[in-house]
């Protein structure tokens, strides 16, 4: 009979000892791997995470840069740039770079060896004066590709934290005219080339676009804008930012000042059958004779800051045709009211003249500014709808908007000053406005009515496009230094559609005192450079 082992009754599973512990080591391992890849992953992640912050403070502070010079380009700027007035060559001033070193550095874009700032997008815009050879994209800039050294202007970042560590990572922002030919493959006008791709290109401020000025028949914008059309030139701005990490972003602006030629005379009252009610007083005046820098500095203008441009001197007033012209003489001789003729001095049939006593010059100087007179108030002058156009335009970039406005209604009213001085403004009221007694200075735009009383003052330009009505009432030292003009370009009556014809305006000063309107041209062409606008923008790939 077979007897079993009964002493060990697991003898069995011996084969399986040490399972649990390969199990549990497995388990680890997997883990680990696990958690080896969890990290690999996170350093990853924060690798891209760091890249992606350096390359956006590298984009962000190219921005910046661009808007500093941008900024610095207003006349009215706390530390104003002298713009380029000639395109890209040796020619001094014709180049300006704003740069911003870090700690310890030197910021030289004109340098190529060794120079991490060098301007490597300056061969890649052709300028045909620069001496530069034009290089396309993807072709690297060399050494002698630098813009030439004596058409460099440089001037320091007024940036906070400019010249440490802790600055704005831009390192040099360029400003330079543009000409039809900058990009080769991107003409403005095609029509224009040979010895036009040199030709300046402007910016229409009236029809939103860029015009080349040989195809306008001028020989450069500031030409075309003396000749009375809304042009300003376009300007390239080029932005280079580099980070401590390496990252690097260049960028550009296309910028242009809203240009605003406001018709030569102190006063336009444009529109035919004028609602013309000049006040009594014996003190006041409108004169067309341009008080220039005195009037400019003397109220308050930065010294330095007003190049007298267009005529010597222009009519006191402009009115649309012949008859309102007879009418409105007939207002300030009299009777029934007592003879005011000689406090409306200027140009008395021609739309400039001198201040010497004849036919040309005295009082009262109250002209026809149709095309079939003095020709002031033609072209944008006489059409409602580029008119109303440019008071969009003027809205659109305007530093103040009153709110409340309306035609018809209460007038609405904002916060004083509507400007100064040293720090001019676009300020726009689309209806019915109280000016009131106060101050202001740069443009003024109102849509409905304007209500001022005889101690109000402004420096500048005043539109009242839309209702093309003012009434001033009370006494007062007030002045306004600049133009004043007024047109009736949409309807009395809700909804206020366009018109299709300029209608009668409305002028009514009352009361005494010694106010009154001085011409001057500085501050009523104020409006040309208190903005540059953003026209285009782009980022350069490398």
């Amino acid at each position: 009979m077979r007897k079993r082992n009964l002493r060990n009754p697991g003898n069995s599973r011996n084969n399986e000892k040490g399972i649990a512990l390969l199990i549990v080591l497995m388990a680890l391992f997997l883990v680990a791997a696990v958690g080896m890849g969890m990290i690999y992953m996170s350093n990853t992640e924060t690798s891209i995470n760091s890249n992606y912050r350096d390359t956006q403070l590298a984009f962000f502070s190219m921005r910046g840069g661009l808007e500093e010079m941008r900024d610095r380009m207003r006349t009215s700027a706390p530390n104003p740039i002298t713009l380029p007035t000639a395109m890209p060559s040796a020619t001094a001033g014709s180049i300006v770079y704003i740069t911003n070193p870090g700690a310890s550095e030197t910021v030289d874009p004109t340098l190529f060896v060794g120079n991490n700032y060098f301007d490597d997008e300056f061969c890649h815009e052709s300028f045909v004066g620069s001496g530069v050879t034009y290089r396309p994209q993807g072709t690297p800039c060399g050494s002698s590709d630098a813009p030439p050294s004596g058409g460099v202007t440089t001037v320091a970042s007024v940036m906070p934290y400019t010249g440490t560590s802790s600055s704005l990572k831009y390192k040099w922002v360029r400003l330079t005219l543009k000409e039809n030919g900058t990009f080769p493959s991107a003409l403005v006008d095609s029509t224009q080339t040979g010895i036009n791709l040199a030709s300046q290109v402007c910016w229409d401020s009236i029809n939103g676009k860029e015009v080349v000025a040989s195809a306008i028949g001028y020989a450069n914008c500031t030409a075309a804008s003396a000749a009375g059309l809304m042009i300003a030139p376009i300007y390239i701005v080029t932005a280079l930012a580099y980070t401590p990490s390496g990252s690097r972003r260049v960028g550009q602006y296309e910028v242009a000042a809203f240009s605003v030629n406001p018709p030569y005379t102190a006063l336009g009252v444009d529109g035919a059958g004028a609602n013309f009610n000049p006040t009594s007083s014996s003190n006041f005046f409108v004169h067309g004779d341009d008080s220039g820098v005195t009037g400019w500095t003397g109220y308050g203008g930065p010294v330095g800051a007003c190049t007298p441009t267009g005529p010597a001197v222009v009519p006191a007033v402009a009115v649309a045709n012949a008859t309102d012209q007879a009418a409105d003489i007939a207002a300030v001789t009299g009777p029934p009211g007592p003879d005011r003729s000689t406090n409306y001095t200027g140009c008395l049939s021609t739309a400039s003249c001198t201040t010497t006593p004849g036919p040309l010059y005295g009082s009262p100087s109250i002209v026809d500014g149709s095309a079939s007179g003095t020709n002031q108030l033609t072209g944008l002058w006489s059409s409602p709808a580029l008119l109303n156009k440019m008071v969009a335009s003027l809205a659109n970039g305007a530093d103040v908007v009153i709110p409340g406005c309306s035609i018809g209604g209460t007038a609405c009213s904002g916060t004083a000053p509507y400007g100064t001085p040293t720090q001019p403004q676009i300020t726009f009221a689309n209806g019915d406005f109280n000016f009131g007694n106060v101050s202001g200075a740069g443009v003024l735009v109102v849509t409905g009515t304007l209500n001022m009383q005889g101690g109000a003052s402004f420096d500048g330009l005043i539109l009242v496009i839309g209702q093309g009505i003012i009434n001033v009432s009370g006494g007062g030292s007030g002045q306004i230094n600049g133009t004043l003009f007024l047109a009736d370009t949409n309807s009395h009556t809700s909804p206020y559609g366009q018109l299709a014809t300029l209608g009668p305006p409305g002028y009514s000063w009352g009361g005494g005192g010694t106010n009154g309107i001085q011409y001057n041209s500085c501050w009523a062409g104020i409006g040309n450079k208190l903005h540059y606008m953003v026209i285009a923008s782009r980022e350069e790939m490398y």
